[in-house]
């Protein structure tokens, strides 16, 4: 029984397998076939296919395209749509129908460098078998560039605009006034004039000329990469091979990494590629994982950056393409990458030097002086690499038309790419040939290289040292200099593309504080100044920024006070591009808080030049600000009356129609206002009634602050007297106490002759006002002050006076001198308020035998603060006077002060005596010292030991603080 069923289960497992292989090879057999239909059909059906496609045309919105096919439909959609599925799809492909097409418009950018438009769209791709059944979709990001080929500084920004909208199916009619808002930037975009092609007028009489762009990469917008020549394209124009470099996509990334292998022109052209693939942002996550691809391009940045302005400037580009992400920085550090442009900076910027040098020294070459020796000696650490860069730099279309034999192409490749150059007198010469690439990379195009060749060779030929010239014939060296002046600023323009490339990845990655202490320490502060002087508007304004963040580290500041940038920032001002004067304004606002800085400022010029950007609206609030920072050193404020700054500022102040004034312009004029001669100009022309109707119509307790400053000059006092009684009557009425402070403040400086005090103080009832303010901890201490301060000005009248000491107002006084011993502020206004009703006969009895205020004069003039000292001895003086029992007591106090060192030391003694115990007791001994006691036994004073007991208590200084920031002045 069990050798049956072993032997029915082993038929039946092996017909189980057997159907298994033959389902298996039944598979394999079917996808080996459908794998062969789909190869071989495609090229039997292409022609056929192509011809029979009926295309319709888009409309503008939406924008709806349907293809009929034939059966083999995929065909079409695989090569022209760029759609890719995988096998499996593919093989249902058969019951294609239809393919749908749609265009959505999106965001329009300005072209980076051309006069061109950048026209985003999303291209929507379906196939259907049926109407309603999609088979495949796909969509894809593309672009569409607009080149503006007529646009001038005469062309109407409308009327292209419009234009432009109408032949461009992309652009809706909505976005109109974008269009026009980007050709008017384009416009006036400083760059235009070097940009413009002098054989336009051979070309096509059409205005625009659109080509589309497949690749989902945005287009290049640096000079170097998209020129012919950095491509490594050639002069010639190819058709092919630039139509190739538009096609780019990142699935052929590892074609264009096996470009970097090759000779320069080469690797300049793969950079390129790469540098288009990295300037879409969805393509940095999938560059960042090719490891290879950026190995490739550290590298040949690290060997071959002294080589090619273009290859740096392509690499460099990629990484800032990744730099603009903080999540990529590691990426960075990694490859050093940072360190890298730092080097190179450096590098460019002492060539230039050295290259600007010997052209000086060219122009007088009597004057040879050690500057000559130190731009040699700058460059010389790179002699042999000056000539590699003249060796591998020189363009194609330079060297006469001749036969390539191919050779083998290895990779990697190393060594000398040595060309038929020899070694020439000078860095000058030696970049003659570098110089013209870059002028065929800025200004020619495809239609002007047989010109370009006629003025690019003959230089070469004509390579050799001014001494070889005729020094006879000025005429000759006047062309020569000037030839070789005009290579120099376009070797500068070029080089400019580079400096603002890599300064903009350092910029980015000095987010981390920890990496830009880094970049100080290897001389970024010294590089940016440095570049300071170059004309590029775009790289200036990054300088400015990177500046601006720098400026706010103490260390970075000083050091930019040693390399003195603040003598290089006044051309600035004076640049018509509005957005380089901002950012400048916000460097020179950081750099004003230094106060040596500020005074640095001013010697070279600055304030005029702030005073004409108040008018501008955009500067005008960061201008009010560095000019508030130079108001506060009393030296600067009396040049400002030289300018316009003042009665611009009062007027401003006058004229707004806002309630509250702009705060910085607001504090300007406080600080201007402490000027005599500033203050006879804010109140000129009436002005002062402006200010002060203003100032009681809004309640502006700043204005009011103003007002009182200028109230302090003598000479304007006189100008505030119909302006009293309203000034007593609002401190009743108004709520708002800092507006209160400065109205006590305002009537505190007043001390006329002519004013009547005791009446203002009647009829406005401020006598029951003031005491409830006395009352400690009642209100706020800056009105106690102000109102204490009034009461002294008050006092000088003795009417006044008289009227304080009935209506007990020196009673409240008294208390609060007891509840605030420890202000010196109020301590000394107080004081000075009875010194100036012990100055009045009819009032001194009154404060010495019915007040306690000689007790407490007595107390303070042990005081530490000198001012307090000095009032309590006038008012002690002015005491004694009057009353010989209080002069015994003031005299007596006054010894003991004087004497104060030499008592403590007798005092010192006795108690060291009488410790001690001596065995020989003498009553006719003499004490070595005189005991203490005697001085209060003494008859020369004929004081009770009573009287002298109770002084003696109150004979203890008051600790307070010896730092008083406000004083009265004291009368003689």
């Amino acid at each position: 029984m069990q050798l049956l069923f072993f032997l029915f289960f082993q038929v039946t497992s092996g017909l189980v397998l057997l159907i298994i292989i033959i389902h298996y090879i039944y598979y394999i057999i079917n996808a080996f076939v459908g794998d062969f239909r789909i190869t071989t059909g495609p090229r039997r059906t292409n022609t056929t296919l192509i011809s029979s496609i009926t295309l319709k045309k888009p409309s503008s919105s939406p924008l709806v395209t349907e293809i009929e096919l034939q059966k083999k439909v995929p065909v079409f959609f695989f090569k022209y749509c760029k759609i890719f599925s995988s096998a499996e799809a593919m093989q249902t492909n058969d019951d294609a129908k239809f393919i749908k097409k749609r265009w959505k418009g999106g965001c329009i950018e300005p072209h980076p460098t051309d006069k061109a438009l950048i026209v985003n769209y999303q291209l929507e791709a379906t196939v259907f078998g049926e109407p309603n059944n999609p088979m495949i979709e796909e969509k894809k990001h593309c672009q569409k560039i607009i080149r503006l080929r007529s646009l001038n500084t005469k062309t109407n920004p409308t009327v292209l605009a419009r234009e432009v909208v109408d032949k461009c199916e992309l652009i809706h009619k909505s976005q109109l006034n974008e269009v026009e808002q980007i050709i008017f930037y384009l416009k006036n975009r400083k760059d235009n004039a070097s940009n413009d092609n002098p054989h336009s007028s051979n070309r096509k009489s059409s205005t625009i000329q659109t080509s589309y762009m497949r690749s989902s990469a945005r287009p290049y917008n640096n000079v170097a990469a998209i020129s012919s020549n950095t491509l490594g394209l050639g002069s010639t124009g190819n058709t092919t091979k630039a139509k190739s470099t538009a096609d780019v996509t990142i699935n052929n990334i590892d074609e264009y990494v096996e470009l970097l292998y090759e000779e320069l022109s080469e690797r300049v052209r793969g950079s390129a590629m790469i540098l288009q693939i990295a300037r879409n942002p969805d393509n940095l996550e999938e560059l960042e994982k090719n490891d290879a691809c950026l190995s490739a391009l550290a590298r040949v940045l690290r060997e071959d950056w002294r080589k090619s302005l273009d290859l740096s400037t392509n690499i460099i580009y990629i990484f800032f393409c990744f730099s603009t992400y903080t999540k990529f920085h590691p990426l960075i550090v990694q490859y050093k990458i940072g360190s890298l442009c730092m080097d190179v900076i450096d590098f460019e910027l002492r060539r230039y030097d050295t290259m600007r040098n010997e052209l000086d020294v060219r122009k007088q070459p009597s004057s040879s002086t050690p500057s000559e020796n130190a731009g040699k000696d700058m460059l010389n650490r790179s002699t042999e690499d000056s000539l590699d860069i003249m060796k591998e730099e020189k363009p194609i279309d330079m060297e006469p038309p001749r036969r390539r034999i191919p050779e083998l192409k290895q990779r990697p490749k190393s060594g000398n790419w040595s060309s038929f150059h020899g070694t020439m007198s000078s860095s000058l010469m030696r970049n003659q040939m570098l110089n013209n690439s870059y002028h065929e990379a800025l200004y020619s195009g495809a239609n002007s290289n047989a010109n370009a060749l006629e003025s690019v060779y003959p230089i070469e030929v004509k390579a050799q040292s001014i001494d070889s010239l005729d020094q006879n014939d000025p005429k000759m060296k006047k062309e020569e200099i000037d030839r070789l002046n005009k290579q120099l600023k376009i070797f500068a323009k070029k080089q400019e593309q580079l400096l603002r490339v890599a300064f903009y990845l350092l910029l980015n990655m000095a987010e981390n504080v920890k990496l830009e202490e880094k970049m100080r320490r290897k001389n970024i502060v010294r590089m940016l100044v440095k570049a300071l002087d170059r004309q590029n508007i775009d790289l200036l304004m990054l300088i400015s920024t990177f500046l601006k963040k720098l400026s706010i580290v103490d260390e970075n500041k000083d050091e930019m006070l040693v390399l003195n940038v603040v003598q290089k920032l006044p051309r600035l001002f004076q640049n018509p591009h509005t957005d380089l004067v901002q950012v400048t304004l916000k460097l020179v606002f950081n750099l004003s808080f230094d106060a040596t800085l500020r005074l640095k400022m001013v010697a070279a010029g600055y304030l005029p030049m702030l005073v004409m950007l108040i008018n501008d609206e955009k500067h005008h609030g960061v201008a009010v600000k560095i000019l508030y920072h130079m108001s506060l050193d009393d030296r600067v404020k009396s040049m400002f009356m030289h300018t316009e700054c003042v009665q611009m500022a009062t007027d401003a102040i006058i004229l707004n129609l806002n309630v509250k004034v702009d705060l910085d312009l607001i504090a300007l004029c406080i600080n201007l206002s402490l000027n005599r001669r500033n203050a006879q100009i804010m109140v000129e022309g009436r002005r002062l009634h402006s200010l002060m109707d203003r100032a009681f119509k809004y309640q502006d307790a700043l204005l009011m602050k103003l007002l009182r400053n200028l109230s302090q000059h003598e000479s304007l006092q006189i100008q505030y007297i119909d302006y009293v009684g309203d000034l007593a009557r609002i401190l009743t009425i108004c709520e708002d106490e800092s507006f209160i402070v400065e109205c006590l403040g305002l009537l505190g400086n007043l001390a006329l002759t002519d004013l009547d005090y005791s009446q203002i103080l009647q009829n406005f009832q401020l006598i029951s006002w003031i005491r409830k303010v006395l009352v400690p901890c009642a209100r706020l201490d800056d009105i106690v002050l102000d109102t204490i301060v009034y009461l002294g000005t008050c006092a000088c009248d003795e009417l006044c006076a008289l009227l304080f000491c009935r209506a007990k107002v020196v009673i409240s006084l008294i208390e609060l001198l007891k509840a605030k011993q420890e202000d010196d502020e109020i301590v000394l206004q107080i004081i000075f308020v009875f010194q100036q009703i012990l100055r009045h006969e009819s009032t001194r009895e009154y404060m010495i035998k019915e007040t306690e205020s000689p007790a407490y004069l007595i107390d303070l003039m042990h005081d530490k603060n000198e001012e307090i000292r000095k009032v309590c001895d006038y008012c002690l003086d002015i005491i004694a006077i009057s009353d010989s029992e209080w002069a015994r007591r003031i005299k007596l106090e006054k010894f003991r002060n004087h004497n104060s060192q030499w008592l403590c030391m007798v005092e010192s003694q006795q108690e060291r005596d009488s410790e001690q115990d001596y065995t020989d007791n003498n009553d006719n001994d003499v004490n070595t010292f005189i005991r203490s006691e005697y001085l209060d036994n003494c008859d020369l004073y004929n004081i009770n030991d009573h009287d002298i007991d109770s002084n003696s208590n109150n004979s203890n200084p008051l600790e307070s603080s010896v730092n008083s920031t406000y004083s009265r002045p004291i009368s003689s």
